[in-house]
């Protein structure tokens, strides 16, 4: 190395990359600007299922999530693994999602690496050996840091104590929206346009074994346009999951709806999300875009991660979608709307909040994978 030149750190981050999720794709965004804003010789690498579309999207490295050969290889280069935000440590969407992420942490300790949980989401967690598992790597790991309250209480109900574990928030409230000239260029590509004297009203669902429940959501949707002349726009954070649930709730409307009809740049759901007066929704970073941006909201609490969020910005909930109730749901609504004003200003500061406490994330991150010598 030439005297002067700075020493190339490298950094793998491991979390569910390249699946289309806007959710997970704008917190591998938040990441990879929060360590580049801070650390300039820094080189970023991702584990994706697309590892060609990562790479074009965020211009870091990317390699295949499944190939054992790339991940070994690319943990053996790291100076830093980190496990990069999300509901990465929880087995109700998937039994295979914790062994996955924490043998690739594991691995990482076994090689002498700095390790980072790096705003995580944890739990629920139900079988005894993910339990177990989590206990395990989670003493191993060098920093902890948890995006909300309820996550640092699962870590210590199942056994980690000896790293410390930090509250801070999910990354992506780093995140940026595009430019308004892009986002109205955006609306002319989609074919969309906004009434200025109609409310907004954004909508998110997934595929959750909603069953009866799509019909209630529909009736809602359907109340409002009845009753204030809304435009209902369906805003999938999943595509194609999420845009086939979609359509599959408006079948069962009788009013004129909307939906985002492709996969879009996280940067610019978040731009979208900021143009609705509110935003209904089960998706936890439509939820969290919606914050961002100042719009009120109204979740529907599919996993507990969302009832944790909306305590935390003091948003309204209308429970499980198993149990929704027609009449209490559009009082919700009712309450959303007329109050827009008030929850603006709430949520701006709780916004700025956030947002602060997400960028210790990548302090904490850098602090880590700095030497000694270099402090």
């Amino acid at each position: 190395m030439k005297k002067g030149e700075k020493l190339i750190k490298r950094v793998l981050v491991s979390g569910y990359y390249g699946f289309g999720n806007a959710g997970d794709e704008a917190i591998l965004i938040a990441i990879v600007d929060s360590l580049k804003k801070l650390k300039s010789n820094i080189e970023i690498t991702a584990l994706s299922a697309d590892p060609f579309k990562t790479k074009e999207q965020y211009g870091i490295n990317a390699v295949q999530r499944t190939s054992p050969l790339a991940i070994i290889r690319e943990i053996s280069r790291a100076d830093l693994v980190i496990s990069g935000g999300g509901g990465l440590l929880q087995d109700v969407t998937s039994n295979r999602s914790i062994p996955y992420y924490l043998f690739i942490l594991y691995l990482a300790k076994r090689l002498n690496k700095k390790v980072m949980f790096y705003a995580n989401g944890v739990g629920p967690v139900f079988r005894e050996m993910n339990k177990r598992m989590i206990k395990l790597v989670g003493n191993m790991v060098d920093l902890i840091t948890v995006r909300d309250e309820q996550s640092k209480k699962e870590l210590e109900n199942l056994g980690v104590t000896k790293p410390p574990i930090i509250v801070t928030a999910d990354p992506a409230f780093v995140l940026k929206p595009i430019e308004d000239d892009k986002g109205y260029d955006l609306l002319n590509r989609l074919n969309i346009s906004f009434a200025e004297d109609r409310p907004r009203i954004g909508v998110s669902v997934r595929p959750w074994n909603l069953n009866k429940s799509r019909e209630v959501i529909a009736k809602a949707c359907d109340y409002l346009v009845k009753s204030h002349n809304a435009d209902i726009i369906f805003l999938p954070m999943q595509y194609p999951n999420d845009y086939h649930e979609s359509l599959e709730v408006m079948k069962l409307m009788r009013e004129s709806a909307r939906v985002i009809p492709e996969a879009l740049d996280p940067r610019e759901v978040l731009w979208l999300c900021g143009k609705m007066d509110i935003i209904f929704g089960m998706r936890l970073h439509a939820l969290i875009f919606g914050a961002m941006t100042g719009v009120p909201l109204v979740g529907l609490v599919y996993d507990p991660k969302v009832e944790y969020f909306l305590k935390r910005v003091n948003q309204l909930s209308a429970g499980k979608p198993g149990d929704l109730d027609l009449i209490s749901l559009c009082d919700l609504l009712e309450k959303a709307l007329s109050n827009i004003p008030e929850n603006k200003k709430l949520l701006q500061g709780k916004k700025e909040e956030l947002k602060l406490l997400a960028k210790e994330n990548a302090k904490l991150a850098v602090y880590l994978l700095e030497d000694k010598n270099e402090r």
